[in-house]
């Protein structure tokens, strides 16, 4: 059985177009206020969304941030399992 990931929040598709909604907290994330643009990387377990100004050091910084918050939530979630 796959191990319960629990996001911060999700992307909600509101139709068959593709139309989403992007929550307020991505928005900040990234800078974008109103229309504009978000650059974003693929892989088979995941997507990456970018600010569009940010350079190669702070994705990588961003990433290795990222990828300790992750082992920090399931971490305390495989604790709080019975």
């Amino acid at each position: 059985m796959a191990e319960q990931k629990r996001p911060i929040g999700k992307i909600l598709v509101h139709d068959e177009r593709g139309y989403a909604y992007l929550p307020k907290i991505v928005r900040n994330e990234i800078g974008l206020e109103g229309k504009g643009a978000i650059s974003f990387y693929v892989d088979a377990n995941c997507v990456l969304l970018v600010r569009e100004s940010a350079t190669k050091d702070e994705i990588l910084k961003g990433l290795d941030i990222l990828k300790g918050d992750l082992n920090l939530r399931w971490k305390e979630e495989k604790e709080q399992q019975p």
